[in-house]
């Protein structure tokens, strides 16, 4: 079996959860050497104070069969953040600034409002969750491993504290390795199914200077030059050049964003207890990213696509150099319904 990372979020999620693998109170310190508790809580408490932190992080994947590596650079300060992931000679970045959340592959490239919530193209954004104030607080749902203090000694000539943290659920045990001289991480290993993730943390700073532009896109991939906010439809369609589609639905708002290579507009919409969200972009957008389960459809006269990404459902249709695209958290049926009830 292939190990997989399950793309750039995983990876990130990596570098910044396993702080927070057990962040529970009333920790004790027994013959003058701390619980495994104090030891975390430290660590926690060592990212989650930060006003900006920078890690830099090797990443190993493996099996029984093969593995695969990567190297991880995240920054946040404020509530910016960046996170790179380079491997298999693919770079991938994502990030937030004060303005839009984006997100650069090989292959595709997005941006978002930064304020957005949900699935706003298909593609999951976390909101504003890597800042230095959440950085170690990703898995309150862990809150109730259990930790064990191994011992303090040295792999790599750093004194650090060897704890072990199996989550509630049993379905993952982590052994980290944290600094004693400022509870800084040093090193993870993580056993999830059939996979063994190791996590070498080259660099893990605090309160540094992190430059504004850090957060900013790739200007020569992503080149955005306004991104524009409305509470009504009809204030979105009388600035928008081109007729968007309308839901009989309760509408929230619309995101107008523009790029050099065109524009993408997301309205968002409310439908039977269902967050809906309804894209026109002239950009070039890979809505399936590459499922390979893509249904043929026809939508008000439109020869249509309809898939299923990381649990989300997508239609999607081109017409007259626009692309529509409806997404919904649900099957792929609730989302063609959604699609046919388009007032365009």
């Amino acid at each position: 079996m292939r190990p997989t990372f399950g793309g750039w979020r995983r990876l990130a999620l990596l570098l910044v959860v396993l702080t927070a693998l057990a962040a529970v109170a009333g920790a004790a310190t027994t013959n003058g050497q701390p619980s495994g508790q104090a030891v975390l809580n430290d660590t926690r408490d060592h990212y989650a104070n930060a006003e900006s932190v920078v890690v830099t992080a090797n990443v190993t994947v493996s099996n029984e069969s093969a593995n695969r590596t990567a190297t991880v650079e995240f920054a946040a300060a404020g509530n910016e953040s960046r996170t790179v992931v380079a491997a298999d000679n693919a770079t991938y970045r994502t990030g937030v600034n004060e303005t839009v959340a984006w997100y650069v592959g090989p292959n595709r490239t997005a941006a978002w409002e930064r304020d957005a919530v949900g699935h706003t193209t298909g593609v999951e954004y976390a909101g504003n969750a890597s800042t230095p104030n959440d950085f170690a607080n990703w898995s309150a749902a862990d809150a109730n491993a259990s930790v064990e203090y191994l011992r303090r000694g040295s792999d790599d000539g750093t004194d650090a504290h060897v704890v072990r943290v199996v989550p509630e659920d049993g379905d993952a045990d982590a052994t980290l390795w944290v600094a004693t001289s400022d509870a800084r991480l040093l090193r993870a290993e993580v056993t999830d199914g059939e996979n063994s993730t190791v996590v070498d943390y080259r660099e893990s700073q605090v309160n540094v200077s992190v430059h504004g532009s850090t957060f900013d896109p790739p200007g020569d991939r992503l080149s955005i030059t306004s991104v524009d906010r409305y509470d009504t439809f009809d204030a979105v369609q009388t600035n928008t050049s081109f007729d968007l589609p309308r839901l009989d639905a309760e509408f929230g708002n619309a995101t107008a964003l523009t790029r050099a290579d065109g524009t993408h507009v997301a309205q968002r919409y409310r439908d039977d207890g269902d967050d809906v969200t309804v894209v026109s972009t002239t950009t070039d957008r890979e809505f399936d990213r590459g499922s390979a389960n893509v249904t043929n459809v026809t939508v008000n006269g439109h020869d249509a696509n309809a898939t299923t990404v990381d649990g989300v459902a997508v239609v999607y249709w081109e017409a007259d150099g626009v692309t529509t695209a409806v997404v919904v958290e649900g099957s792929e049926d609730r989302a063609i319904d959604l699609a046919r009830r388009l007032d365009h």
